[in-house]
């Protein structure tokens, strides 16, 4: 079977979005700087922390990607669902949302529009996988 339109678009929507959630990663990470007051040390632990979580968190999703664009695995589909939601709580839009992050001067603006952007690019990019379109990409039996 031919891989279907919506499976492309996915794959690129999506690889753009972990693209930039690495970016982003790197970007929350260089400063220990918190909304609150904390140890030095104590900061840059959680930084590093922060940031290694981020990055299992898109080592995780590139695998999802790849099971559903090369495996047609529904429950790949399912768990990048379910994993985005849990991306909402390390974003860089919601941590300085919550005042979890100091503002980071100049670039704080464009990092939680870049953020805003990432999350709604990669969320786009699943919903794709439950179109009509990529239906018959997750039918167990389509080979039989």
């Amino acid at each position: 079977m031919p891989r279907p339109l919506s499976i492309t678009v996915f794959a690129l929507m999506f690889g753009f979005a972990v693209i930039v959630s690495g970016v982003l990663a790197l970007y929350a990470g260089r400063t220990p700087d918190f909304g609150f007051p904390i140890a030095p040390e104590a900061a840059a632990t959680l930084a590093m922390r922060i940031k290694a979580i981020r990055f299992i968190g898109i080592a995780f999703a590139v695998s999802m990607m790849l099971l559903v664009v090369f495996g047609n695995s529904p429950a790949a589909r399912n768990t990048l669902g379910l994993r985005w939601i849990l991306g909402l709580g390390t974003s860089v839009a919601f941590l300085r949302g919550i005042g979890a992050i100091a503002p980071m001067g100049d670039g704080d603006v464009a990092a939680i529009a870049l953020s805003i952007i990432q999350l709604g690019v990669e969320g786009l990019a699943i919903l794709l996988l439950y179109g009509d379109d990529a239906a018959p990409w997750f039918d167990r039996y389509r080979n039989r």
